[in-house]
């Protein structure tokens, strides 16, 4: 029985191979006699056209020019359209991108948001700053959530979504070691809770501004508005 379906197997791939082979004869013959009916047409063409007087002949390639320019302005305009329609797209996407940030413009919800999910938006945030943002991975993420570039400097973003739980200094010893092992020009440590009293103190000598709640909402508002100086010293 099995040699039986080896052998149904081997006529099976032989008949498909005649099949192919069918196929590309009957294709290189349709391409020969399209080839052939366009030198022919050509001959044809040249032909009529060295008969003519130089005043049809000017008008044939005015023709046929006025033909290759409407050719090229189509294809400019539709690259135009499709460049429209690509802005309208970008712009219906940031409108909805902005509207989803102003609905959860809550310290509350930001709360209750889960940490990943909180850095995300915090991102966003930094990317209507004018930032490419890269958020890390959930765990092993070095001591910072999101990398941040602008006009080739590099700046460091870590987010801890507390409710009750004080950022202390060593979170910001923590964020500083990372900020000088990638050696950012400075770090953002932004949390939905507060600092203590020496985690401040620990971060005003070092390039690290601070983030409690009550700055998140301000920066938030301020990013609605399209404005930056929050992220200026």
């Amino acid at each position: 029985m099995a040699r039986r379906r080896r052998g149904r197997s081997y006529r099976s791939k032989k008949g498909s191979s005649e099949v192919i082979l069918v196929l590309i004869a009957f294709l290189v013959f349709v391409a020969f006699s399209i080839i052939k009916a366009i030198v022919s047409a050509t001959q044809n063409i040249e032909s009529y056209f060295s008969k003519q007087n130089p005043l049809v002949q000017a008008a044939f390639i005015i023709v046929l020019v006025g033909l290759c320019l409407l050719s090229v302005w189509i294809i400019h305009e539709v690259k135009n359209k499709r460049r429209a329609e690509l802005i309208r797209l970008q712009m219906e996407r940031e409108e909805e991108e902005k509207r989803r940030i102003l609905h959860q413009r809550n310290l509350r919800a930001l709360q209750e948001m889960d940490p990943f999910e909180f850095e995300q938006y915090v991102a966003s945030v930094f990317r209507y700053a004018g930032f490419d943002c890269e958020v890390t991975k959930r765990t092993g993420d070095g001591g910072k959530d999101i990398i941040l570039r602008r006009e080739n400097e590099l700046r460091l973003v870590e987010c801890k979504r507390y409710t009750t739980t004080k950022v202390g200094r060593p979170d910001i010893q923590k964020f500083h070691s990372a900020i000088m092992e990638c050696s950012a020009q400075e770090g953002f440590f932004i949390t939905t809770g507060e600092f203590s009293k020496q985690a401040l103190e620990c971060a005003s000598d070092k390039p690290i501004q601070t983030f409690n709640g009550e700055r998140l909402m301000s920066l938030i508002e301020q990013y609605v508005g399209f404005e930056t100086e929050a992220f200026e010293h």
